[in-house]
């Protein structure tokens, strides 16, 4: 019975340290994206987890692509003339 708990205990942790790993390739991704370091944000997220995540999520910029006006939809654009 000792072994199996041992089981147990050993797959939830390699799966919240895989889980760990997974969120701070991400976060490194996103943050190359929306131009940031990658390292500063991967280390953030990785020490100070699961606070550096948050913060992250809650305080990331938005896109290069994202600052210029939105346009809004028009059918006078799609219309076939």
């Amino acid at each position: 019975m000792s072994y199996l708990l041992d089981a147990i205990s050993f797959a939830a942790a390699l799966f919240v340290i895989l889980a760990i790993v997974l969120l701070v390739r991400w976060s490194a991704a996103d943050a190359k994206l929306r131009g940031k370091s990658t390292l500063l944000v991967s280390l953030i997220v990785l020490f100070l987890f699961p606070w550096g995540l948050i913060a992250w999520l809650l305080f990331r910029p938005e896109p290069p692509d994202a600052a210029s006006p939105k346009r809004t939809f028009r059918l006078e654009d799609f219309r076939v003339q």
